[in-house]
């Protein structure tokens, strides 16, 4: 079975779906269209989206704690998420659980 070309781009025919108003599958079969190749395209357009995103960095305020003798790292997390947390000197667990859900990890 030979694929017909379209003549516009994923991303136009994406921008027409989001402005439509229409389900996935009205705008589909509306423009005749395999509702999993518009499906294919919303994830890959999302993906893209995601990967375009600067990377930030959120400060947040903590109390002060005694300062550790030594070098290294007092306490060192690494969340599910894979972001790596390296305090020089110890919390108290209240203050660490702030300071892991400040920062969304």
């Amino acid at each position: 079975m030979s694929r017909r070309r379209r003549p516009e781009s994923p991303d136009e025919t994406l921008a027409r779906y989001r402005a439509s108003g229409l389900t996935q599958r009205a705008f589909c079969e509306q423009i005749g269209l395999p509702l999993s190749t518009l499906q294919w395209w919303l994830v890959r357009a999302r993906r893209q989206a995601r990967a375009l995103r600067p990377v930030t960095f959120t400060e947040i305020p903590m109390p002060v704690a005694p300062p550790v003798s030594g070098p290294g790292w007092a306490v060192e997390i690494v969340t599910a998420r894979g972001v790596t947390v390296r305090l020089r000197e110890p919390l108290r667990a209240a203050a660490v659980r702030t300071l892991l859900r400040g920062g969304r990890c």
